[in-house]
């Protein structure tokens, strides 16, 4: 497990404390974690029926551009926030800060975009599509944004 700290926006995250059972509900959190399964006490392995999805999501690191193409950093509490969000909804993510591009319609040209992108594996039921179509909604107007990229990709089978 790395120790080192990875930062955002000056802050330094650290290694995060984990958190008691009782915390959440056994169902609390969006997604399976279960990727195989036991036939028994002779631990002989199967696939998970399920097929597996992996959720990414991608959010900026400064605002939208002004009239005048200036572009304000993201506060590092609403970034946190987000973290926060997801140690509660997922059993565990990846997250790695990456530079993305797009193209400003108004403006008629490209916009590079620093980002810090997640990625979470599960298998995702209708009940947690809508959880996560919720949420992506709550994260546009957090953070102020006109579109906030969230993505299922089918991942196939857990090895």
């Amino acid at each position: 497990m790395p120790t080192a700290a990875f930062e955002i926006d000056g802050m330094l995250r650290q290694r995060g404390r984990s958190m008691p059972k009782p915390t959440l509900p056994e169902r609390g959190r969006i997604g399976s974690g279960v990727a195989l399964a036991t036939t028994g006490n002779k631990a002989q392995w199967t696939d998970n029926p399920h097929h597996w999805q992996t959720l990414i999501l991608l959010l900026p690191l400064f605002h939208n551009p002004d009239p005048k193409g200036y572009r304000k950093p993201i506060s590092g509490v609403l970034i946190q926030r987000t973290i926060d969000e997801m140690q509660r909804m997922f059993s565990g993510y990846t997250l790695a800060r990456v530079m993305g591009w797009y193209w400003d319609e108004t403006k008629n040209t490209g916009v590079p975009d620093e980002l810090v992108r997640f990625e979470v594996d599960g298998v995702f039921t209708g009940n947690d599509l809508y959880a996560l179509h919720t949420w992506k909604k709550r994260l546009r107007r957090r953070f102020r944004q006109d579109f906030i990229y969230m993505r299922l990709v089918a991942s196939g089978t857990a090895i």
